[in-house]
C-alpha cells in the first residue's frame, strides 16, 4: 500500500494560522466601525423623551357653548420643548383626528414641565386664551366617544405617550 504525503496528515501548523487571520479580520472590522462614528457615517439615534401624560379631562360637545375640549396634564419625566413635541387627537369611533406640529406654550418659556396642563378644544371665538382649535367647526368631540391622544416627539419620530379615555 502507498504511503499517504505527510502534509495532509500534519495539522499543526493550521490553528495558529486561522487565529491570525481572525484577529486581523476582527481588527479590519472595529476599525471600520470607528471610522464610521467619527466621519460621521453612522449616526447615533435621537433618545425620545419620557414623560407621564395624561387626559384630565374631555368635555364633549355642547350646542351652546363650545364643541369639546380635551386637557392634558405632564404628571412628570422628562421636560418637553413645546416646539418638538407634536399632538395628535383622534376620535376613534367617527375617525376625525385632529393634528397639532408643536404643544402650546402657555407659559411661554418653550417647556412643558411636571404639574402643567395644556387645554386642546373647539371653541368659540374669544372663549379662551388658553385653549387651541382642533378643528374647523366641522363637527367636535361626540358625548361617549373614546378619544385617543398621541404625543410624539418630532425630533427622534418617537412616540412619548398614547392615552385613550371615553368624552
Amino acid at each position: 500500500m502507498k504511503k499517504q504525503p505527510n502534509f495532509l496528515c500534519n495539522r499543526t501548523g493550521v490553528s495558529p494560522v486561522i487565529g491570525v487571520i481572525l484577529m486581523v479580520a476582527i481588527t479590519v472590522i472595529m476599525a471600520a466601525i470607528v471610522a464610521g462614528f467619527v466621519f460621521g457615517v453612522i449616526q447615533t439615534p435621537q433618545a425620545t423623551p419620557t414623560a407621564s401624560i395624561t387626559i384630565s379631562n374631555i368635555v364633549p360637545e355642547n350646542k351652546n357653548e363650545h364643541n369639546g375640549t380635551v386637557t392634558l396634564l405632564h404628571q412628570g419625566g422628562d421636560d418637553l420643548n413645546t416646539s418638538n413635541t407634536k399632538v395628535i387627537i383622534t376620535d376613534l369611533e367617527d375617525g376625525d383626528t385632529w393634528t397639532f406640529n408643536q404643544l402650546q406654550d402657555l407659559n411661554k418659556d418653550g417647556v412643558f414641565s411636571a404639574g402643567e396642563r395644556i387645554k386642546y378644544g373647539v371653541l368659540p371665538l374669544n372663549d379662551f386664551a388658553d385653549s387651541k382649535t382642533i378643528n374647523n367647526g366641522d363637527g367636535g368631540i361626540t358625548e361617549g366617544h373614546k378619544i385617543e391622544v398621541r404625543v410624539i416627539d418630532s425630533v427622534s419620530g418617537g412616540v412619548i405617550s398614547v392615552q385613550e379615555k371615553k368624552a
